[in-house]
């Protein structure tokens, strides 16, 4: 797997923490450290084994963690994370292209 997924992660707590800062929205530094580590558990697995998207697993974690359904989009987390997340789309859908033949 050539993804850096480690970036990817980086750049959904960049954008979320914007997002909530814009949006007065305060957590404290453990909700990003969790949410992190939730991203590396899922993002870390070979693609085949991954059964989350990054998006979904942090508005899952929203949801479980704050009790609110934000629903965030990556648009809302900015430009960088949204051209990453399409870097791991067609990583991923290269990864099982590959897998077909």
């Amino acid at each position: 797997m050539n993804f850096k997924f480690s970036e990817l992660v980086s750049q959904i707590i960049k954008g979320l923490k914007s997002y909530f800062e814009k949006n007065q929205i305060e957590v404290n530094e453990n909700f990003y450290e969790e949410l992190m580590n939730k991203l590396n558990i899922e993002l870390s697995k070979p693609f085949n084994e991954q059964i989350f998207t990054p998006t979904q697993i942090l508005n899952d974690y929203i949801k479980d963690a704050l009790k609110e359904d934000l629903k965030i989009t990556p648009h809302e987390l900015g430009s960088e994370l949204n051209n990453s997340l399409i870097l791991w789309g067609i990583e991923k859908a290269k990864y099982f292209d590959d897998k077909s033949i």
